[in-house]
């Protein structure tokens, strides 16, 4: 497959980060199909459709390109939390929601979960700064959402034992421990976090 702007190395910025999202893209498609160790930057540039060289213009190796995985993956799902915190229903409706938009997303988009905790292994060592922001993806949206139904008078916060942010880390540490032992599907996995928004949300309900 062509590359485009033969004959130079060097890509206008708005072609250069549109390349390096259908690298990313390409790696998170195959990251979920094989796991970390089983792909390389051949099968990488193979799923994206380049060559191994154009590939090296915009990666030096694997770690780069898994970092790159998951700042598109970030961005895809904060865009998604976004639009849940925007559109109207009630603090448990949208609750759900954004726990769907923002743990349900990202587990689906490992497929069955199969490597997940391979993967999860990879962020910790070489994604630690990705994975952070990630998290505080969540927590921001997870915030504006909570100050949104105080200011409606649908939950009521001087009812936590604790902080609001403990509150978040709370959720946090829930979401990641539905996924804990035998990998659930992502149907079954949304049906966890649907449960846990329940019972979070009722926590505060007025």
């Amino acid at each position: 497959m062509p590359d485009g702007h033969e004959g130079s190395n060097v890509l206008p910025a708005e072609d250069a980060n549109a390349r390096t999202d259908q690298i990313a893209d390409a790696a998170l498609r195959l990251f979920a199909r094989y796991g970390y160790k089983r792909s390389s930057m051949d099968d990488i540039a193979k799923e994206a459709g380049l060559a191994k060289a154009t590939l090296y213009l915009h990666f030096k190796g694997k770690d780069d390109v898994f970092r790159a995985m998951l700042d598109l993956l970030g961005r895809r799902v904060e865009a998604r939390c976004r639009e849940v915190v925007t559109r109207p229903g009630s603090f448990p409706e949208r609750l759900a929601a954004l726990l769907q938009a923002h743990h349900g997303l990202a587990y689906a988009s490992f497929g069955t979960g199969e490597h997940l905790v391979e993967l999860k292994a990879v962020m910790n060592t070489i994604a630690t700064r990705e994975l952070q922001a990630f998290e505080r993806i969540f927590s921001s949206f997870a915030r504006e959402l909570l100050t949104q139904a105080e200011r409606d008078g649908e939950i009521n916060l001087s009812r936590l034992p604790a902080s609001a942010d403990d509150w978040i880390a709370s959720l946090l540490f829930a979401s990641a421990g539905a996924k804990l032992g035998t990998p659930p599907s992502a149907a079954d996995y949304a049906r966890r976090l649907d449960a846990i928004a329940s019972v979070f949300a009722t926590a505060l309900s007025r």
